[in-house]
């Protein structure tokens, strides 16, 4: 039987005694043996075969999995500091083990009735106006009462925030607990998210975004930066299962290409840590003004 540790345990770094060990007499002082006749050679059971449609999560324990993320972020340690110094954006393929991210992807895929369509803004004659994504749908990941909806995500974005904020926080300064985050599937031939900076300053305090995708076979919906003050593509990534990119919410201009071959859908989990200063960047006028000179204009 496999024990369940509730998440709460693990971020409190408690322990939780198995029940069986607890039926045995638990961690206290055992008492003398009596005597037992000989018992007869145990006879080994039947393999059982795994429940019918048994989410691959359950072969994966909490510890297990936290430990994978903390593990992936701590070997990329010096080139996230690195990059993020330098270029402002990191990029890994295989980032995280194939176990963690198949378990994750198959709990996204579980959620899909929950999606709505995601949101993003526009400006038209000097307004900001919000509109649907076509073909992209989102969920936030939300912990506490609504884990068991999704623990992999779940513990996933608890152990990538404290190991990652205090990795890049080197950098810049980052909350060791605050974020938010996405959960997206781009299902739709055409699906792309428009040139944007993640945040323009202002009380949003979304300081580094992480994304991670989870599963898809598609052509197109690649991830691109820029050149800050030029309409130059600087980095371009392919969205395969297991890579993960970082960058400054406040600094990166980018995009994701159309989907124009979609075969199977593509997953993918955002990030934003936080900071508890107020460092976050206002765009500068010379980078609105070579990715959106009509902003200037109204």
């Amino acid at each position: 039987m496999r024990v369940v540790v509730p998440l709460a345990a693990l971020l409190l770094g408690t322990t939780v005694e198995p029940l069986a060990l607890k039926r045995r007499g638990g961690l206290t002082k055992s008492k003398k043996k009596k005597k037992l006749k000989k018992a007869p050679p145990p006879v080994a059971p039947a393999p059982v075969a795994p429940a019918t449609g048994a989410p691959l999560a359950w072969s994966l324990s909490p510890e297990e999995h936290m430990a994978a993320v903390q593990s992936a972020v701590a070997s990329a340690a010096e080139g996230i500091q690195t990059s993020l110094t330098k270029d402002d954006f990191f990029s890994r393929t295989n980032f995280l083990d194939a176990t963690s991210v198949a378990a994750m992807a198959e709990e996204a895929r579980r959620l899909d009735g929950t999606l709505v369509p995601s949101q993003s803004t526009r400006y038209e004659a000097g307004q900001t106006i919000a509109y649907d994504k076509e073909g992209v749908r989102s969920t936030q990941i939300l912990g506490g009462n609504d884990y068991d909806k999704a623990p992999r995500l779940t513990e996933y974005v608890v152990s990538l925030t404290a190991a990652l904020s205090s990795v890049a926080g080197q950098v810049r300064p980052l909350s060791p607990s605050r974020q938010t985050n996405k959960l997206a599937v781009c299902d739709a031939i055409g699906a792309s998210y428009p040139k944007h900076i993640d945040n323009g300053g202002g009380d949003d305090p979304r300081l580094l975004t992480a994304i991670l995708y989870l599963s898809g076979d598609v052509d197109g919906g690649r991830f691109r930066s820029y050149k800050a003050t030029e309409d130059v593509v600087t980095a371009e990534v392919a969205p395969a299962p297991g890579t993960f990119v970082c960058f400054w919410s406040d600094r990166l201009v980018h995009d994701v290409s159309a989907v124009t071959r979609l075969d199977e859908a593509r997953w993918a989990l955002t990030v934003w840590l936080c900071t508890d200063d107020d460092i976050v960047e206002q765009t500068p006028e010379a980078v609105l003004a070579a990715h959106w000179p009509h902003l200037r204009d109204s």
